[in-house]
């Protein structure tokens, strides 16, 4: 009985169980991080593997984790704003604002010890709790998360606040297809209140604001990551393979020829100059 027991009990479940128990031992992590979450960055698995140093068994102590609803945040800031914001929106700083005063709201909890989520970069949230939380990120080379961002959200996206249905040849001309060249213009040059972050101001911006972080990581080399934050928490990063990308991608990739991918490298320039810029100052 208890073997048929043991097999209803998944891996997730049993590796659940053994983080608990090893963070109830060993108290878990006392510093707080928050993990500034950019889209398509790799950054699920490794929001697994951070939220994993805090967890523990009890009830109170499972709240110290708080994860942004992107989903929820974007259908709160339609009626909180009253506008309409299609998944193929450019102008989504209604949202972008929302979740900047969300940022401040999680971060003042006390019982809030990490946080994640597609914030955007808050220099005001950094001044005032830049102390209490260290600010961490991942980025990815610019092309690749392009690709990996229509890629997802054309074929594996559920929620609809993001959901598109556009073969790449279309989305490529497109106004979104654009802006995603300026995603870390957008994510790390601040909350652009007017809707216009595709520009060299923001591209400055988001420059400045690396230095404001604690730890960048790559998601090319990920052991270096690990390490580093090994050296600085003092406490090893059980992070474990990262989501594999689908065979549909992979095969997504194959119908790309040399013209596209040049015309997705220009789309892609501003937020290949943050990336570049990122690499000779921090790996």
């Amino acid at each position: 009985m208890f073997n048929r027991l043991l097999s209803h009990i998944d891996n997730k479940t049993i590796q659940n169980v053994s983080i608990k128990t090893r963070n109830l031992i060993t108290g878990g992590l006392d510093q707080r991080i928050y993990f500034h979450h950019i889209p398509k960055c790799g950054g699920t698995s490794l929001n697994r593997a951070l939220q994993s140093c805090y967890v523990k068994w009890s009830l109170w102590e499972s709240g110290t984790v708080v994860n942004l609803n992107s989903g929820a945040s974007w259908e709160s800031a339609q009626v909180l704003f009253d506008k309409a914001l299609p998944p193929d929106t450019v102008d989504d700083s209604a949202v972008m604002q929302l979740r900047e005063e969300l940022l401040f709201y999680f971060m003042s909890l006390g019982h809030v010890h990490y946080l994640s989520g597609h914030f955007p970069f808050s220099s005001r949230a950094h001044q005032h709790y830049g102390s209490k939380f260290g600010f961490i990120t991942v980025l990815r080379d610019p092309v690749d998360r392009w690709i990996s961002s229509y890629f997802y959200n054309n074929y594996r996206q559920s929620a609809s606040y993001r959901k598109i249905a556009i073969d790449i040849e279309d989305y490529i001309e497109s106004p979104l297809g654009k802006s995603q060249g300026y995603e870390y213009a957008k994510f790390l040059g601040g909350v652009a209140r007017d809707g216009n972050f595709m520009s060299s101001k923001f591209v400055e911006c988001a420059k400045a604001n690396l230095h404001k972080f604690r730890l960048i990581g790559f998601l090319d080399d990920m052991d270096a990551f690990k390490s580093q934050f090994a050296e600085i928490y003092g406490t090893p990063l059980r992070l474990k393979t990262l989501n594999k990308r689908p065979e549909k991608e992979k095969v997504l990739n194959k119908v790309i020829d040399e013209n596209m991918m040049a015309t997705i490298k220009e789309i892609c320039r501003a937020d290949i100059e943050i990336y570049e810029y990122a690499l000779a100052h921090f790996k």
